[in-house]
C-alpha cells in the first residue's frame, strides 16, 4: 500500500481524504499531513484534505464535511434535492441533516438536527452519505410550504426514487416528527389523485375547481400489439383524455423516443380523443382550452 492507495480511496469521495484514515492505506498521518503542507493541498476542514487534481464543487464539499463529521452527517435540506434532480442548482454551502445529541462548530455549513432520524434513513449516493428520499420528504415537512412539498414528492414519485407507502410507513414509527400533519395530508391527496406528474396534478386541480371531474388516476388502455399505455387524465364515458405535455418530461433523447412511439400509438385509436395541453398554453390560454375540452365532452356524451 502507497500514496497511490490514497489517491484511489479519496477518488471515490471526490477527492477528499481523512487523515485520521491514513494507516488503512499504509501511511501514517504525520506522513499525510506533512506531505499536504508542503504541497499545498487544499485543507478545508480540520483532519480533512483534498487531493492534487480534485475538483472544489458542491459534491467535494460534501464530501469533505462528512470525511470531517463522519457518515451520520448526512445530505438533506437543498443538498440532497440537488442530488436527486429536484433543484437545478446546487446551494452556496452543504446542507447537513444530523442526529439531535451530535453538535458541530464548523462554519461554511448548514446543519439540522433531528430527533428522529436513523441508519435507515440514509444511503450511500456516488460516494456521499445522503437521506433517503422518504426521509428527506419528512424532513422538509416542518419548513417547506405545503405545494412545494407536493411538489418534490410528486417529482420524486415520477423519477421513481420515491413510494409513498414507505413513507406511509416510516411516519407510523413518527407520531411526533414536526411537520407530520402537513405531510399526512398532501399523501392522502396523493394517493387518492393518482396524478403522475406535478403539471398533471395542477391541471386536475383546475379542473375540479371548473366542477368538470375526469378519473381518478391515469387511465389504463391497451393499444395495437398488445402494449398498454395510461392516459394521463381521462373522461372514460366520453373517450376523451387530456395529455399534458410539460418540458422536464421530454428533455432527454430517450424520454423523447419513447414518447413519440407513445404518441403514435394513441394516434391509432379510434375510440380516444386525444387532446394535448402545452404547460404555456395552461399558464396563458386556459380559457381556451376548457372551451375545447367542453366542445369534445359535449359532442362525444
Amino acid at each position: 500500500m502507497s500514496w497511490a492507495e490514497l489517491f484511489t480511496a479519496a477518488s471515490g469521495t471526490h477527492g477528499a481524504f481523512a487523515i485520521r484514515c491514513a494507516p488503512e492505506v499504509g501511511l501514517s498521518p504525520r506522513a499525510v499531513q506533512w506531505r499536504a503542507e508542503r504541497e499545498a493541498w487544499r485543507h478545508p476542514y480540520p483532519g480533512v484534505v483534498c487531493v492534487p487534481g480534485s475538483s472544489w464543487n458542491h459534491k467535494t464539499q460534501l464530501a469533505a464535511v462528512q470525511q470531517h463529521l463522519g457518515p451520520r452527517a448526512a445530505a438533506g435540506g437543498q443538498s440532497a434535492a440537488w442530488l436527486y434532480g429536484l433543484v437545478p442548482r446546487a446551494p452556496s454551502r452543504p446542507h447537513l441533516l444530523l442526529p439531535h445529541a451530535q453538535r458541530v462548530k464548523t462554519d461554511g455549513i448548514f446543519v439540522r438536527r433531528s430527533r428522529h432520524v436513523e441508519d435507515q434513513d440514509r444511503i450511500a449516493l456516488d460516494g456521499l452519505s445522503v437521506l433517503t428520499p422518504t426521509f428527506w420528504s419528512i424532513s422538509m415537512a416542518a419548513t417547506t410550504d405545503g405545494e412545494s412539498l407536493r411538489a418534490s414528492i410528486i417529482d420524486l414519485r415520477q423519477r421513481r426514487r420515491l413510494v409513498l407507502a414507505r413513507v406511509w410507513s416510516r411516519l407510523e414509527t413518527l407520531p411526533h416528527v414536526p411537520g407530520r400533519r402537513r405531510l399526512l395530508r398532501i399523501l392522502t391527496q396523493l394517493d387518492a389523485d393518482g396524478s403522475d406528474s406535478v403539471f398533471e396534478f395542477q391541471v386536475r386541480r383546475r379542473l375540479e375547481d371548473i366542477g368538470v371531474y375526469p378519473a381518478a388516476a391515469p387511465w389504463r388502455v391497451v393499444v395495437a400489439g398488445g402494449r398498454a399505455v395510461h392516459l394521463d387524465i381521462a373522461f372514460v364515458r366520453e373517450r376523451v383524455a387530456i395529455e399534458c405535455i410539460g418540458f422536464i418530461a421530454h428533455s432527454s433523447r430517450s424520454q423523447l423516443n419513447s414518447d413519440a412511439r407513445r404518441e403514435n400509438a394513441l394516434a391509432m385509436m379510434n375510440e380516444w380523443l386525444i387532446l394535448k395541453l402545452t404547460w404555456d398554453r395552461f399558464l396563458h390560454d386556459w380559457e381556451g382550452f376548457v372551451r375545447e375540452l367542453r366542445a369534445a365532452l359535449a359532442a362525444r356524451g
